[in-house]
């Protein structure tokens, strides 16, 4: 064999190995932050270190305009191979993202191993827009009652026995009020205009009503229903139980804060504090014990044309190991896993989160409890409404009856354009 043919045999050999082991590399792109950031930091690491032929880069924590920039990355050609979308923007976000049993490699569901049986079924219901499936739930997730043990024994109560419903939970607010120097309640977390409107929320739809009619034609909140949510809202305020700029997570973490209603992402939060503090069910504050919830999804975002099937598969393959390793989204996230199999992992059974609180929220989903909010392809603009609206209330610069009607004037007209 002459030199030259050796050259190009060995040169195939070369092409051909490298093309075996070339590395597939996905950028994944969350909207998570704090707690949320570093559970799912922790399990890409892990999915990193599993994999010698897919590597995930991971970018976090640009919620506050995150949808906007992941379709101007689809805009531009540039969109991360995995993103996450909540189940309420799926209308808003489906012209950005792939159709998981329909994309240019064919069924991705089908190539991935992802099926219905695995996942909460319905959560995985939601994943679905005109025909075509979007979304593969990662956790649901939803607002309780979390109070500090100490406080409550400072002022007379039990610890063992939290409020359950308005009159108990009055009760147990005066009580902290007048006998401590603690701020009794914040029902809204960090006070944030999009808190203080699913506080809102929860109190208005737990006198079993709705923000709109059935095919959002128009608003149906200026009511009794929503005067009553407003004012108990702001009833926080005027029978002095917190401040109108208060900051229920800083208060709560610093010990200064008897209770507040926040997501199970807090678990962390509160743990790290160091305080003694325990979780409860929201309370029934009108007819029945509702609290605001939503779901993170994993998805593909719509990619340049031409991109290899081999990177579209492997993006489906990466969603399935992700949930198949949720119990650590559970256990350090405080999320509540979609998938079946995490759900139930003796790990995250075992976990403090789960005796914590996790289970406790697990129980509020399946009584029926959680409450999704708006789901339109205008919801963004529509939630901006109550933002605006309900802040303004809490803050004083507006009375209830004026908020309501603004609002309902605003949402009516985004509806109707």
């Amino acid at each position: 064999m002459n030199s030259l043919k050796k050259a190009v045999l060995v040169l195939a050999a070369l092409l051909l190995l490298a093309g075996a082991s070339a590395q597939i590399n996905l950028n994944m792109n969350t909207l998570f932050h704090s707690g949320d950031a570093q559970a799912m930091e922790r399990i890409v690491t892990a999915f990193n270190e599993a994999h010698t032929d897919v590597q995930i880069t991971l970018t976090q924590g640009q919620w506050a305009d995150y949808y906007a920039q992941l379709y101007n990355a689809v805009v531009a050609n540039d969109a991360p191979q995995i993103g996450v979308v909540h189940t309420t923007n799926l209308p808003q976000m489906a012209i950005a993202l792939t159709p998981l049993n329909d994309s240019p490699a064919g069924d991705l569901l089908d190539a991935a191993g992802i099926s219905a049986d695995q996942y909460i079924a319905d959560l995985w219901d939601a994943g679905e827009f005109e025909g075509n499936r979007y979304l593969v739930p990662l956790d649901t997730h939803m607002f309780g009652l979390w109070y500090n043990r100490d406080i409550f024994e400072a002022a007379g109560l039990d610890p063992d026995s939290p409020p359950t419903n308005r009159e108990e939970f009055e009760a147990a607010a005066n009580a902290i009020r007048d006998n401590t120097d603690a701020y009794a309640v914040h029902m809204a977390e960090d006070g944030l205009a999009r808190k203080l409107a699913r506080a809102w929320y929860y109190l208005y739809w737990g006198q079993d009503q709705e923000l709109f009619d059935a095919g959002f034609t128009q608003a149906t909140f200026n009511n009794d229903a929503g005067l009553a949510a407003c004012e108990y809202l702001t009833s926080v305020v005027d029978n002095s139980w917190n401040i109108a700029a208060g900051d229920g997570f800083r208060q709560f973490t610093a010990g200064d804060l008897g209770m507040l209603v926040a997501g199970n992402w807090f678990y962390w939060t509160a743990t790290e504090a160091g305080l003694d503090y325990g979780f409860a069910m929201m309370p029934e504050f009108f007819d029945s014990a509702v609290t605001w919830g939503n779901s993170h999804n994993l998805v593909i975002p719509v990619q340049p044309a031409g991109t290899p099937d081999e990177v579209y598969i492997a993006a489906a393959e990466a969603i399935r190991w992700i949930n198949e390793n949720s119990d650590d989204w559970g256990i350090y996230g405080g999320h509540i896993p979609a998938y079946n199999e995490a759900r139930t992992s003796q790990d995250l059974l075992d976990s403090d989160t789960w005796q914590v609180s996790l289970a406790t929220f697990a129980q509020m989903a399946e009584a029926g409890m959680l409450h999704y909010p708006i789901t339109h392809v205008d919801a963004p603009e529509l939630e901006d409404v109550f933002n605006v609206h309900i802040e303004q209330v809490y803050n004083g610069s507006l009375t209830c009856q004026a908020a309501l009607a603004g609002a309902e004037s605003e949402a009516n007209r985004i509806l109707n354009r």
